[in-house]
């Protein structure tokens, strides 16, 4: 990398891929609506209406990107970060319109059918689509490895996926001219047999409906991939709505990113532990919340220090994180702990940990002193009879009785960022007894989980 990677870096580098893909996307969308009105192909109006809908994506990240470097005032201590997400939410009601309508135009076409002219505008129309798709596809990747975005990364893919997409309506104009190469020469064949043999107006007439219906098969392409791009298009209208919505109602964004962070953090010889991290989506950024522990004889100046050094790290290596709270408290060792293991058996200490953790019938709760066990209770799992997102409910049960760590055999995502996020160590076991499971945590031979098992994601 030529140049250091910093926020304003970024947001430099992006406002000038959002010009670029602006540009030549508004192109393709005005041509191929254009053509497509004029060949009378739906399938290549869909399209358009496609790539119109990621012009209003696009106007609206850039929008974004420059109300993000508007800087917090009174009014909005938080910066202006979620003026984005509102905007996202209306262009995803107008994307939705946008997929309506050609839905609406393909639904028409189907009912009734009429062949799109098959030439040079309309076959060099999808040709162009499809190579600035993938232009802009491999821009997109170049961009996401330069800048280390995932997001990048992820709109090149979005983008070789528009190839396909930019392509199907070659099927409707294909079908066309295969009509006119098979269809034409049967009909013409027909008429001359008839004129030959002297048939009269009504059989005439049947090779007339005869050859009009093998032509229909052929035109119903055109509105049967104009459809399905329609309904691609309604789908992501959908999709940017939920996301707008998502933020604003604070779901927790890519859980995934908060284990990077906390590694970094730790590596900061003064942080003891991260204690806790939470986050929020507002626009393209993430503000966090961060508590940290730090050595119990740390002066609160050098605490100060220490929090503006952690501020710094994270911004360095995360650019789409803005607004950072870092509270600190001293780090103490603690005289007892609560350790939590999933069982489906009534037998306390004795009983096996069991293979699921949200469907678990019972805890068992060992508190250690000293390194030693003082006390064992078993309680029942609330979430056991809960329809949906057993493992988060779990997880926030065993939160409230103040466990310091979970041994279990497998762990969904919605659980395991929960607990981890909130400081509970998370160790993995297989299903043997308690007892001996907690003699491998007071010898430190249990493995800590570091990341979700995908056993357990049915049970969130």
């Amino acid at each position: 990398m030529t140049e250091r990677l910093t926020k304003e870096n970024v947001v430099r580098i992006y406002k000038k891929v959002s010009i670029i893909t602006l540009v030549a996307l508004g192109v393709v969308t005005i041509t191929e609506f254009a053509i497509g009105r004029l060949t009378g192909s739906v399938g290549i109006l869909a399209d358009s209406y496609d790539n119109l809908s990621d012009v209003l994506s696009i106007i609206i990240v850039f929008v974004g990107l420059i109300m993000s470097e508007k800087p917090p005032d009174l009014s909005h201590p938080y910066g202006h970060y979620k003026a984005e997400n509102i905007a996202s939410l209306f262009v995803g009601f107008i994307i939705i319109l946008a997929g309506a309508v050609a839905m609406w135009e393909s639904f028409h076409k189907f009912l009734n059918p009429a062949p799109a002219e098959v030439n040079i505008l309309s076959v060099g129309t999808i040709l162009f689509a499809v190579a600035v798709s993938k232009g802009i596809a491999i821009y997109y990747k170049r961009v996401g490895e330069k800048t280390g975005s995932p997001s990048s990364v992820a709109e090149s893919k979005h983008f070789d996926a528009d190839v396909y997409l930019s392509l199907s309506p070659l099927a409707g104009l294909v079908a066309i001219y295969a009509a006119s190469q098979i269809v034409d020469p049967i009909s013409e064949a027909l008429n001359f047999l008839a004129l030959a043999q002297n048939a009269d107006f009504y059989q005439q007439l049947l090779i007339q409906i005869g050859t009009y219906k093998m032509y229909y098969g052929y035109m119903l392409v055109d509105p049967l991939v104009g459809m399905g791009i329609s309904l691609t298009v309604f789908w992501m209208g959908f999709n940017v709505s939920k996301n707008a919505v998502n933020v604003l109602v604070e779901k927790i964004p890519y859980p995934e990113i908060f284990e990077e962070i906390k590694k970094v953090v730790e590596e900061h010889l003064p942080v003891q532990r991260v204690a806790q991290i939470m986050a929020r989506s507002a626009g393209r950024y993430m503000l966090i919340d961060l508590v940290l522990e730090l050595k119990p004889d740390m002066k609160l100046k050098e605490s100060h220090y220490v929090i503006e050094e952690v501020r710094n790290i994270i911004w360095s290596k995360f650019p789409r994180v803005g607004y950072i709270l870092v509270e600190t408290r001293p780090s103490e060792k603690r005289e007892e702990e609560v350790i939590a293991f999933p069982t489906d058996e009534d037998d306390g200490i004795e009983s096996r940990v069991c293979s699921h953790f949200g469907k678990c019938k019972n805890f068992v709760l060992v508190k250690l002193k000293d390194k030693k066990v003082v006390g064992v209770e078993k309680v029942s799992n609330p979430a056991i009879k809960s329809a949906h997102g057993k493992g988060t409910e779990s997880a926030e049960f065993l939160y409230g009785k103040g466990i310091n760590a979970l041994v279990c055999k497998n762990l969904g995502k919605p659980a395991f960022y929960a607990l981890r996020n909130l400081g509970v160590f998370i160790y993995e076991s297989d299903e043997r007894p308690v007892r001996e499971l907690v003699d491998d945590y007071l010898n430190q031979k249990l493995r800590i989980l570091h990341k979700p098992s995908s056993a357990g994601h049915s049970e969130e």
